[in-house]
C-alpha cells in the first residue's frame, strides 16, 4: 500500500472525469477530499475511493462565497496540520442557450466558484503545490467575439474579471461567437488562471497554476459519442500537475487537448469507425478546418 503523505482536493468528484481523477490520485498515494454538490454524492465517492484515503466534502458552487468558505473550512479541518499538495477545480456545468439565466449559472459554477475556492485554500497550499483549473478548448480566445477578447486581455486582476463576468451576455458580443455561456465562462477561467500564476501570493510559494482542457471526454456532459474516456482525460489533467519541473512551477500554461487533433481523430475511429463514414462528423471536421483558416 502506498504511503499517503500527500493531500489533494478534487471538485465534481462523484462521477465521470472528477471521479477518474480522484481514483488515479488515490492509486498514486494521495489522500483525497472528494468535493461534490450533494453530501450523499460525496459519501458515495468516498465509498468508491476508500474511506481510509478520502473524505466527503459538500459544496454547491452555485451557492456562492458563503458555501465555498464553509467547504474550505471543512477541508482545512480535514487537513489538520498537513498542507494541500494539489487542487483540481474540475466541477462545472454546461448550458447552450444564449440568455442571461444560463450565463449567470455558468459563470457562478465554472468561473466564480473555482476562483473563490482557490483563494480560500491558498493559505494551506504547500510549497511547490499545484493548482489545476479544468478549462476547455471552447474557451479559446479565437472563438470569442473581438470585443470579449479585448475585455479579457485588458483584465489585470480578479476584481476586473468579476466585473466583466457581471456584464450581460449580449454586452459581451455574443452575436460574433458560437461557444455559448460554457465557452464564455471557461475563457474567464483561463484568464483567472493566468492572473493567479503571476500573483505574488502563489509565486512566493512556488505554486504552479495551470489550465488544462482534457479533450472531448465521454461523460454525462461530453456525451457517449466523445472519443476520450474519463480515465484518459484524467491522465491529461494530471500529466503536468504532478511534475515538479522548474518550467511548470510558478508559471502559467494552458495544456489543451483539442477536440479534433490527431489523438482525438484516432480515438474516434477506434470507437466509431472511419471519421468520414458519419456525415455529422464530416461536417464537424469541415467546420474545424474552416476555423483554422
Amino acid at each position: 500500500m502506498p504511503s499517503r503523505s500527500k493531500h489533494a482536493v478534487v471538485t465534481g468528484c462523484n462521477r465521470g472525469l472528477g471521479l477518474a481523477i480522484a481514483q488515479r490520485l488515490v492509486e498514486q498515494g494521495f489522500r483525497v477530499a472528494a468535493v461534490c454538490r450533494r453530501q450523499r454524492d460525496a459519501q458515495g465517492a468516498v465509498q468508491v475511493l476508500g474511506p481510509n484515503c478520502s473524505a466527503p466534502i459538500q459544496l454547491d458552487l452555485a451557492e456562492g462565497a458563503t458555501a465555498v468558505q464553509t467547504a474550505a473550512e471543512a477541508i482545512k479541518a480535514w487537513l489538520g496540520k498537513k498542507e494541500l499538495n494539489l487542487l483540481v477545480n474540475n466541477a462545472g456545468n454546461s448550458y447552450g442557450g444564449w440568455d442571461d439565466e444560463a450565463w449567470a449559472d455558468s459563470r457562478a459554477v465554472n468561473y466564480r466558484g473555482p476562483v473563490l475556492l482557490t483563494e480560500a485554500l491558498l493559505p494551506v497550499l504547500a510549497t511547490r503545490a499545484s493548482v489545476v483549473m479544468v478549462g476547455s478548448g471552447l474557451g479559446a480566445l479565437e472563438l470569442l467575439s473581438p470585443k470579449y477578447q479585448r475585455l479579457l486581455t485588458k483584465a489585470e486582476d480578479i476584481e476586473a474579471l468579476d466585473k466583466l463576468a457581471e456584464r450581460s451576455i449580449e454586452a459581451l458580443g455574443s452575436e460574433h461567437s458560437w461557444v455559448g455561456p460554457y465557452g464564455l465562462s471557461k475563457a474567464l477561467v483561463h484568464r483567472a488562471t493566468q492572473i493567479f500564476a503571476f500573483d505574488e501570493r502563489f509565486k512566493s510559494k512556488s505554486v504552479s497554476v495551470n489550465a488544462v482542457c482534457p479533450g472531448w471526454v465521454s461523460t454525462d456532459m461530453g456525451g457517449e459519442q466523445a472519443p476520450i474516456s474519463p480515465q484518459e482525460g484524467a491522465g491529461h489533467i494530471l500529466a503536468n500537475a504532478l511534475k515538479s519541473d522548474e518550467d511548470v512551477t510558478g508559471s502559467f500554461k494552458c495544456f489543451c487537448y483539442k477536440n479534433y487533433d490527431d489523438e482525438h481523430l484516432h480515438a474516434w475511429e477506434q470507437k466509431h469507425g472511419n471519421w468520414e463514414s458519419d456525415d455529422k462528423c464530416a461536417k464537424k471536421k469541415r467546420k474545424k478546418n474552416s476555423l483554422e483558416k
